[in-house]
């Protein structure tokens, strides 16, 4: 089906859609009295736009919440998402993106990443219910120690407090608020994966337009095939550098 006949085939219906978004920065930028930017959020509705869809954000929420209100038909979208059973169990999962690295903190001194390997027997701290790339989810128990805290700054307070060895994330941009004050201990360590991970555009299966979603699906394969999705992140990152850090 071609655009053009996915946008007849919508006509009759309403034409927006609503986006739970969280603060990412740069990939989901939620600022008090402004419309949400960031790379999720421009490939999104780039896809959405293109039939003729309006996209609505909702307030600044965390991903647990998100995902509650994407399971329960709260809210049509949401983005920036790893693949699992049980995300597809409730939502339709659209390929705009691909995660080919991963953010390691530790102190000074600390242990040497260079890959998958150099993790095995450390103390690492990860946000609860937040995926990270394939090999890391689904490694064995004994292979390392993930501790499971709730926010960033609950990452960093164990990580300072010798409690754990490591920090895992995708790279963003606000990691100053959550480094307690004049602390330079921290450092960064950035990972190219073995193998890259999609990252999914989520269209809950309680959508008004779910019945339309293997539409959906090979629109969006065919933009990420062809390099529109990626164009469109880039010229993001061209036009918002306010929105990138340098590695610290």
């Amino acid at each position: 089906m071609s655009i053009a006949q996915i946008d007849i085939a919508y006509g009759a219906e309403d034409k927006s859609l609503t986006m739970c978004v969280s603060h990412f920065p740069p990939h989901q930028i939620v600022l008090p009295g402004q419309t949400p930017i960031g790379e999720n959020i421009a490939a999104t509705t780039y896809l959405f736009n293109k039939l003729g869809y309006k996209v609505l954000f909702t307030e600044n929420n965390t991903i647990w919440r998100c995902l509650g209100m994407l399971k329960a038909g709260k809210v049509d979208i949401m983005s920036g998402l790893l693949d699992s059973p049980e995300r597809r169990n409730f939502a339709h999962l659209l390929v705009y993106s691909s995660l080919h690295k991963k953010s390691f903190y530790v102190k000074e001194g600390g242990p040497t990443i260079s890959g998958f390997a150099d993790l095995k027997g450390l103390k690492i701290a990860v946000l609860k219910e937040i995926k990270q790339f394939e090999k890391f989810d689904n490694a064995p128990d004994t292979f390392f120690e993930k501790v499971y805290v709730n926010d960033m700054a609950a990452a960093f307070r164990v990580l300072v407090a010798g409690k754990v060895d490591v920090v895992i994330s995708t790279n963003f941009n606000d990691l100053d608020k959550y480094i307690p004050p004049n602390n330079h201990e921290i450092r960064e360590i950035t990972v190219t994966l073995d193998d890259a991970s999609f990252l999914f555009i989520a269209l809950s299966k309680k959508s008004k337009i779910a019945h339309l979603a293997k539409d959906f699906t090979q629109l969006s394969q065919e933009l990420y095939s062809n390099n529109e999705f990626k164009h469109v992140i880039n010229d993001f990152r061209i036009k918002h550098p306010e929105h990138y850090r340098p590695a610290f």
